[in-house]
């Protein structure tokens, strides 16, 4: 189902409010928690509180980033200010206790796996601190992030899952990476899995890191992806911007195939920038 976009003005002037003055009470009630990974890394995420009975929501950042992205941090704050519990991780990306994005160039000890697995720490701790089902909320990578959680974890306890922006890995016109590279990294798999190599991904053109790694992600593909999503026992809300130019031709359509609930936000890029992040606000409160 394709929704497109809807006006809402008494909506998008309360979440104006929320995002002219914000976080009054939530600064009081947002603290940072540490988890520890079964390899010894510690995880960090910020947890805003409030006293509602709501299911608790989980966001997710994109490829490399932290929780204070724009798009997941605009989102994170609205949506406590609205009355949810929010947790807002960053994913380790193979660093201890990490709290800034992570460079392109940078040497990258993390894999899809291990993603997934820390997703799962914090759905648990999440469930366990508020005894409600979670909320899965993800932006562009991080959705995909959350499909590959789904996928692994099926009886986890989940409410529902909104796929922002969602994209996989050898899919549209800003994809670095390629077949001829997955062949390549086959076959320094085959020689040394663990040995450091460089290779594109996403918008990297340079991408160290090891086979075996990187071809956890590009394992990720449409195919697998549209896969997993067609297996959930509760289907996702996939937000998608218009003018979302990062996408190929063909994603939404095949996503629709798949029995995904679309809504479509005319105009509003892969970020939902400027003045469309009041409708991808207006968006996620129908959702919810």
């Amino acid at each position: 189902m394709i929704i497109c976009r809807f006006q809402a003005p008494c909506r998008t002037f309360q979440w104006l409010a929320v995002l002219v003055f914000p976080l009054l009470s939530g600064i009081a009630h947002s603290e940072i928690i540490h988890l520890q990974t079964d390899s010894g890394l510690t995880i960090n995420a910020e947890y805003l509180d409030t006293t509602s009975s709501a299911s608790p929501i989980l966001i997710l950042h994109g490829f490399l980033q932290t929780r204070d992205f724009f798009t997941v941090r605009r989102i994170g704050n609205a949506l406590h200010e609205a009355g949810y519990k929010v947790l807002l991780p960053n994913l380790s990306l193979g660093i201890n206790n990490r709290r800034q994005s992570l460079a392109c160039e940078a040497v990258h000890n993390h894999s899809m796996q291990q993603d997934t697995n820390e997703i799962a720490l914090w759905v648990d701790w999440l469930y366990d601190q508020t005894d409600r089902p979670v909320t899965l909320i993800g932006h562009s990578a991080g959705s995909l992030n959350l499909v590959s959680y789904l996928d692994a974890y099926p009886d986890s306890p989940i409410e529902k899952s909104l796929l922002i922006s969602l994209i996989a890995f050898l899919q549209g016109p800003v994809a670095k990476e390629n077949a001829a590279e997955r062949l390549r990294a086959e076959a320094d798999l085959n020689r040394n899995g663990v040995r450091i190599e460089r290779y594109r991904l996403a918008y990297c053109d340079y991408y160290a890191t090891t086979a075996k790694n990187y071809l956890s992600y590009l394992a990720w593909d449409p195919h697998r992806t549209l896969k997993a999503i067609s297996g959930m026992k509760i289907k996702p809300t996939i937000i998608f911007g218009g003018g979302d130019d990062r996408l190929g031709p063909d994603w939404k359509p095949q996503l629709q195939t798949h029995q995904a609930d679309i809504v479509e936000i005319d105009g509003a890029n892969h970020f939902f920038d400027h003045a469309y992040e009041f409708d991808l606000l207006d968006g996620i409160e129908k959702s919810l």
